[in-house]
């Protein structure tokens, strides 16, 4: 667990998810309009905080309350950011900059030299965010993927 390291947000602490906070994170980020897929169920959830534990964190706010939430993946070579979510309340309020402080320092120390994500073609918010931290839009390969479950990503836009 980290110590609040944001003077613009000192109630907020940030530590790793556990499946008791399943439910409220699941609520957070149908709040945040995240695509809800298969793999954002409890069990395929499960699955994923049992390869990188360490890696999906949530925000407490000084009364025990979820407030944020954001999930990484290392597979070795890339580090992965999925799911940054803030409750709409409590956005600009440097909770997404203290979640993603702690996980690209997680990240550091597994050995990672880049991290990656994708962000929807309309979230300019998002586009706002990750490139104030220092994010680049990268145009010379193209996101290809294929669903191998049914009931996956919403078609493209």
């Amino acid at each position: 667990m980290s110590e609040p390291t944001n003077p613009q947000q000192p109630d907020v602490v940030v530590e790793e998810f556990s499946m008791d906070d399943y439910a409220v994170v699941h609520v957070l980020w149908q709040r945040g309009d995240l695509w809800m897929r298969p793999s954002d169920g409890p069990e395929a959830t499960l699955l994923k905080l049992t390869r990188d534990p360490g890696l999906f964190l949530v925000a407490r706010s000084a009364d025990g309350r979820i407030v944020g939430t954001v999930m990484g993946g290392w597979d070795g070579r890339r580090a992965y950011i999925y799911h940054l979510a803030v409750a709409p309340e409590r956005r600009r309020q440097g909770i997404a900059d203290a979640l993603m402080d702690e996980l690209e320092a997680r990240f550091r120390t597994l050995g990672a030299l880049k991290a990656k994500l994708q962000i929807l073609v309309d979230n300019e918010v998002s586009r706002r965010f990750f490139v104030h931290r220092g994010y680049l839009l990268e145009t010379d390969c193209e996101p290809w993927g294929k669903e191998l479950a049914e009931g996956g990503a919403p078609p493209c836009r």
